[in-house]
């Protein structure tokens, strides 16, 4: 049996989604995919709404519920994969998620490695979003000049979303990017 993998630990991405979430208007329930330490789905709760944190990982799940766990009556914590547990409801508002985004380099390492561009992962998560974000919802993602990000910005004008840049942060070896993704109408 193998070790569990590591928890992902907030970094200068973390930090930029957490930004980016506390500049943004929303209503209804959020859902983090990929929730690692729980540090986002902490703050999100803490601003008063319901989460759902998911994330593949049992440690990260575990994370989750220790770091959130004065707001568990807002926090509902999910081992699983990306948006597969769930339905889609006009009652997401907001899927926020600060995925693997590096590209693989054959350590297998979950918490930073996005597929072989770097961009996969979003790429499928954007793809699952698809039906709720034709409910309404939002999709928050962060991305890196490290990894793919033009690919994952294409896939979203392929699939007739509207993309936004939100924010972004320089740091020596990279850029890294906060996106909004939503579909018209």
């Amino acid at each position: 049996m193998g070790a569990e993998p590591p928890v992902y630990r907030p970094a200068e991405d973390t930090w930029l989604l957490v930004d980016c979430l506390s500049d943004l208007t929303f209503e209804g329930v959020v859902v983090e995919v990929g929730s690692g330490s729980g540090v986002v789905s902490k703050h999100i709760a803490e601003r008063g709404f319901e989460v759902i944190a998911i994330d593949i990982s049992e440690a990260a799940a575990r994370s989750t519920l220790e770091n959130c766990s004065r707001l568990l009556s807002r926090v509902h914590v999910i081992v699983g994969d990306k948006l597969k547990a769930l339905r889609p409801s006009s009652k997401i508002s907001l899927i926020a998620s600060n995925p693997p985004y590096l590209p693989s380099e054959n350590t297998s390492d979950i918490t930073t490695e996005g597929g072989q561009t770097g961009a996969e992962f979003a790429i499928s998560l954007i793809d699952e979003a698809g039906d709720f974000l034709a409910a309404g919802a939002k999709l928050v993602l962060i991305a890196s000049t490290l990894g793919n990000d033009e690919a994952i910005t294409k896939h979203a004008g392929e699939k007739g979303l509207n993309l936004r840049l939100v924010a972004s942060k320089h740091l020596f070896f990279e850029e890294i990017r906060c996106y909004m993704l939503w579909k018209s109408g």
